[in-house]
C-alpha cells in the first residue's frame, strides 16, 4: 500500500537549503578557468598566469580539501598556476602534490610591492639559475635551500611589463605524495639579512610552473 507523506513547510525548507548549499559547493568545485584568471574557491585565492599554447585549472578535491587544485597544459610558452593566499606572508604552508607531470617547478611562489619582487621557495623540480647571481644559502624546516637573486628586465608582472628582482631559494627534492611544511618567514628574514628587501606582500601561493613549449598536469593540496 503507498502511503502519502505531507512535508511540512520548514523541513522542505531545511531540504530546499541543504539542497542549494549541495549545489553552491559542487559550483564551486567545478569552477574552470582557462588560460588566465583570479579569484576565490573554498576560501583559497587562485591565480592562472599563461602564455602561448593553452592551460585549463578545476578545483576536483576541494570540496574535501579546500586547497586542492589541479591543472593541465599544453605547448605552453609560459604558464604559473596555483593556490594560496591573496597577500601570504610570514606563515607556516602546509602541502602535497598528489600527482605531476611536464612541469619545471612547483613553489611557494608570490609577490611584494614597493619594491616589486618575485619570490620562488622551490620544492619540486629545478631552478632556472644561470644568469643569477648566488648569495648563499638557508636552512629551514630540516632541508638546505640555496639563495639566488636575478634582475628581470621588461618582463611581464602584477603591474604589468617592468623591471624588477626575482629572489630564489632553490631545493627541489620534495616527493609526490608525501606532506611538507615551508616556514615561510625563515626565507624572508634570509633574504632581508642578505639586503635583499622585501615590500608589502601580494599574493602568495603554491605554484606550478612549466614553460618552453610544455605539456603536463598537476594535482596538489595547500594548507
Amino acid at each position: 500500500m503507498h502511503t502519502t507523506k505531507v512535508v511540512s513547510p520548514r523541513i522542505q525548507k531545511v531540504i530546499l537549503c541543504a539542497l542549494i548549499a549541495g549545489c553552491a559547493i559542487t559550483a564551486a568545485n567545478a569552477q574552470t578557468i582557462e588560460n588566465n584568471g583570479t579569484g576565490t574557491n573554498n576560501g583559497y585565492y587562485y591565480s592562472l598566469y599563461s602564455s602561448g599554447g593553452s592551460a585549463t585549472m578545476t578545483f576536483p578535491e576541494a570540496s574535501s580539501y579546500p586547497g586542492n587544485y589541479a591543472m593541465t597544459w599544453s605547448g605552453v610558452s609560459d604558464v604559473v598556476g596555483g593556490k594560496g593566499w591573496s597577500t601570504g606572508g610570514n606563515m607556516t604552508v602546509g602541502y602535497n602534490v598528489g600527482s605531476a607531470s611536464g612541469y619545471n617547478t612547483i613553489s611557494v611562489y608570490g609577490w611584494t610591492t614597493s619594491p616589486l619582487v618575485e619570490y620562488y621557495i622551490t620544492e619540486l623540480g629545478s631552478l632556472y639559475t644561470a644568469d643569477a647571481t648566488y648569495k648563499g644559502s638557508v636552512t629551514s624546516d630540516g632541508r638546505t635551500y640555496n639563495t639566488y637573486e636575478h634582475e628581470q628586465v621588461n618582463q611581464p608582472s602584477i603591474i604589468g611589463t617592468a623591471t624588477f628582482e626575482q629572489y630564489l631559494d632553490a631545493w627541489g627534492g620534495a616527493s609526490v605524495g608525501t606532506n611538507y611544511s615551508v616556514t615561510t618567514g625563515n626565507h624572508f628574514s634570509h633574504w632581508e639579512s642578505l639586503g635583499m628587501d622585501m615590500g608589502s606582500f601580494n599574493y602568495m601561493i603554491l605554484a606550478t610552473e612549466a614553460y618552453n613549449g610544455a605539456s603536463g598536469e598537476v594535482n596538489a593540496t595547500v594548507w
